[in-house]
C-alpha cells in the first residue's frame, strides 16, 4: 500500500470537542423526533429537510446570558454555524448538505442572542474510511466505529475516493467525525475558523 503525496483530505474533530457543546434547548420538533435522534441522524449523513431541525432554540439557564456564539457549536442537538461560516460553505460543492436558518434566544425566549445562525445538515456520505489503516479506531457494540477525541494528524486513513465528489461529508460506520476537501479546509482557515473545526489531515491510502 502507498500513500498519496501532495493531496490532502481533512477530518474535523469538532463533534468530539466538548467545548463546542452549548447549553440550549428547543421545543418538540414537528416530526415527533427527539433532539437526540435528530442529532444522531444528522451526524450519520442523513439528508434531512428543515422540519427535522428546530427553528428556534433557547438558552437553558436563566442566570447565564449567552453571548454571540462561535462559528460552529453543538446546541440543542443541532450543528449550528455562524452566517460567516455558512457564507464560506455555500461557495463549495455541498451536494445534498443543507443550511437552514435558526434563531437563538436567551432563556426568556424573547431576547435574541447576538448573531445570525444556521443549522448544518451534512447530507453526504462517502464510503472512504479505511479502519484497517487507522490503528486507533474502536469498534463499538453496534458495529459503528469511533476515533479518540485526542485525534491527531494522520490518525485517520481514507481511500482515494475521498478526493471525488462533494467537499463536505461523513463516512459511516465512523461516527463523531466529518470530512472536508482541501479547498474547503483552506477557505475556512483563511476565514480564521481553524480552531473551531479542529482540522486533522488524513492519510490517503492507495493500493500498491
Amino acid at each position: 500500500m502507498t500513500q498519496s503525496k501532495n493531496i490532502r483530505v481533512w477530518a474535523s474533530r469538532a463533534f468530539m470537542d466538548s467545548t463546542r457543546i452549548k447549553a440550549f434547548t428547543a421545543d418538540p420538533l414537528p416530526t415527533g423526533m427527539n433532539l437526540g435522534q435528530m442529532a444522531e441522524l444528522n451526524e450519520a449523513g442523513e439528508r434531512m429537510s428543515a422540519e427535522h431541525f428546530p427553528k428556534e432554540i433557547f438558552a437553558e439557564y436563566p442566570d447565564k446570558k449567552e453571548k454571540k456564539q462561535g462559528d460552529l457549536v453543538l446546541a440543542a442537538g443541532a450543528v449550528v454555524v455562524s452566517s460567516a461560516c455558512a457564507d464560506v460553505l455555500r461557495q463549495f460543492e455541498l451536494g445534498h448538505s443543507s443550511l437552514y436558518p435558526i434563531k437563538l434566544f436567551q432563556h426568556d425566549r424573547k431576547t435574541p442572542v447576538e448573531g445570525e445562525y444556521f443549522c448544518l445538515n451534512i447530507g453526504e456520505r462517502k464510503d472512504v474510511f479505511r479502519p484497517e489503516h487507522s490503528p486507533l479506531v474502536r469498534v463499538l457494540g453496534s458495529g459503528r466505529m469511533k476515533m479518540p477525541p485526542t485525534l491527531q494528524d494522520d490518525d485517520i486513513a481514507v481511500s482515494p475516493a475521498a478526493l471525488v465528489g462533494p467537499d463536505l461529508w461523513v463516512s459511516p460506520p465512523l461516527i463523531r467525525v466529518f470530512f472536508l476537501s482541501d479547498r474547503l479546509t483552506q477557505a475556512l482557515r483563511a476565514a480564521k475558523m481553524s480552531r473551531v473545526f479542529g482540522f486533522r489531515p488524513c492519510r490517503i491510502i492507495e493500493a500498491a
